[in-house]
């Protein structure tokens, strides 16, 4: 019987019509003598892999393939590699992913499966899990999502104008420019330091604030604008993707603006 087959192993289909052949030889679990040859006669398969397959058999019905682990591009570095690059930086130089694969020569992306498998983990605080829900909500007076009643609004509605109030998307980190964008821009830098004293913190906030190039907070900022945008066609909701300016290339171009513009149909 022909077994004509694509690749190296044999289909599941042909391992388990081996299998079937086999069966018709086994009592209590045992082949009778000659069935592995017959077997192979009848297959046109070498009785050494008929023999294989019925081994295979026997420890896992299923017959799961034996190519994973075994086929494909070996992994450049191991677990116990990645864990001895890593352990070997300093503490205060593998605050984050960036950090350790300047001082490691590790991909971030590399570093990001080692994470995600478990090979690296991370730590965080002890303070941080003692904190409870009331001490961990920060407010700034701030209420964006007031009622929409402010009686002033009457007043500049003139001359044409139609101004209205839109509440700021519900858990919307994207529109908090400050925190998110030109804070953690200058803390990326500071935290490359060790701060041991008050003194300390100030002197490496304000070196950081000095390295930090104005094109990241000018990019920042036109990002803001882009999200700001889409707020308002999207009528205060956040159901958007954050926008792909191409900053770089443009700047490179020299064609980057310097605000955005918002289309008339959103001022009307």
């Amino acid at each position: 019987m022909d077994t004509p087959r694509v690749g190296r192993e044999h289909t599941f289909e042909n391992k388990m019509l081996v299998i079937s052949l086999l069966l018709c030889f086994a009592k209590n679990g045992k082949l009778e003598r000659g069935a592995i040859t017959t077997t192979a006669n009848e297959t046109r398969i070498h009785r050494t892999t008929v023999s294989k397959i019925w081994s295979a058999f026997r420890r896992n019905a299923r017959l799961p393939s034996m190519r994973p682990g075994r086929v494909g591009p070996k992994r450049i570095f191991t677990e116990q590699h990645v864990t001895n690059l890593v352990s070997a930086v300093p503490e205060d130089k593998r605050s984050t992913l960036r950090d350790i694969s300047e001082a490691t020569g590790l991909t971030i992306g590399t570093l990001h499966r080692k994470l995600r498998d478990g090979t690296i983990k991370r730590k965080t605080s002890r303070i941080k899990p003692l904190l409870t829900d009331a001490n961990m909500a920060e407010r700034d007076n701030a209420t964006p999502h007031r009622a929409i009643t402010d009686e002033v609004l009457a007043s500049v509605s003139t001359d044409g104008w139609t101004i209205a109030v839109r509440r700021q998307p519900p858990n919307s980190p994207d529109l908090n420019v400050l925190d998110l964008g030109f804070f953690d821009s200058i803390q990326s830098l500071q935290y490359t330091a060790v701060s041991r004293s008050i003194d300390d913190v100030i002197c490496s906030t304000l070196v950081a604030f000095h390295v930090l190039s104005s094109e990241k907070l000018d990019d920042v900022f036109l990002t803001l604008q882009a999200v700001m945008r889409l707020v308002l066609e999207n009528y205060g909701g956040n159901h958007f993707r954050l926008p792909h300016l191409k900053k770089d290339s443009l700047r490179h171009a020299g064609t980057l603006m310097v605000n955005l513009t918002c289309p008339e149909s959103l001022l009307g």
